[in-house]
């Protein structure tokens, strides 16, 4: 979100902010889709559906990005257009991957992590959300710190194979820890908490 304007640039696009325009779009539609959808299909679930839909938008771009010859001279680093080929398949795919990424993100993680409150038993709920806040944009403040030397040192193609890995990494993780709270109460969550993570329980329940 923070650099699809550069990216478009690179890729040679006349107008890249205008074209970043389509991700903003697809994260606003795509967010109030899981307002609606969340409480129905569940935390949990909408997760484990909308991640591994992240990694593969991430590694269509990575692929996409093989086929983009990018200037790597400093001398070539002063005009940011790149060679392209005379097909616009590869800058074309890069921009649907890129919106299919946005879409399953908005729709997954990009609203799951804020309602963790629950989560919390009521004596640590403050510190438990503000501790997940800040571990939230600490990680956002990583990804914008290092995202453009990543482009620079390892190529987009590898920066997007890394952050495929990540998803996929993360989707291990909820599928091994995140319980599915759909239809319980704070006091039945936090009796499920008592007794590990309810992950079992909760998924023996919704099914």
């Amino acid at each position: 979100m923070y650099f699809s304007a550069t990216i478009f640039s690179m890729l040679g696009f006349s107008s890249p902010t205008l074209t970043s325009l389509s991700v903003a779009i697809t994260n606003f539609i795509m967010t109030c889709a899981a307002l609606v959808l969340i409480d129905r299909v569940g935390r949990r679930r909408i997760l484990l559906y909308s991640v591994p839909v992240m990694s593969l938008g991430l590694i269509l771009c990575a692929v996409a990005f093989i086929y983009i010859d990018l200037p790597t001279s400093t001398s070539s680093a002063k005009d940011p257009q790149p060679s392209l080929p005379p097909s616009r398949i590869a800058p074309l795919t890069i921009v649907l991957s890129i919106i299919i990424y946005t879409a399953s993100y908005a729709i997954g993680l990009g609203n799951v992590p804020w309602m963790q409150s629950e989560l919390f038993p009521l004596n640590v709920r403050s510190l438990g959300s503000a501790m997940s806040t800040s571990t939230n944009w600490g990680a956002n403040f990583v990804v914008g710190l290092t995202f453009l030397p990543m482009l620079q040192w390892l190529t987009p193609t590898w920066t997007f194979v890394i952050y495929s890995g990540v998803c996929a990494a993360g989707w291990v993780v909820i599928w091994k820890i995140y319980p599915e709270t759909k239809g319980l109460g704070l006091e039945e969550v936090g009796k499920l908490l008592e007794r590990g993570w309810g992950v079992e329980e909760t998924t023996r329940r919704q099914e």
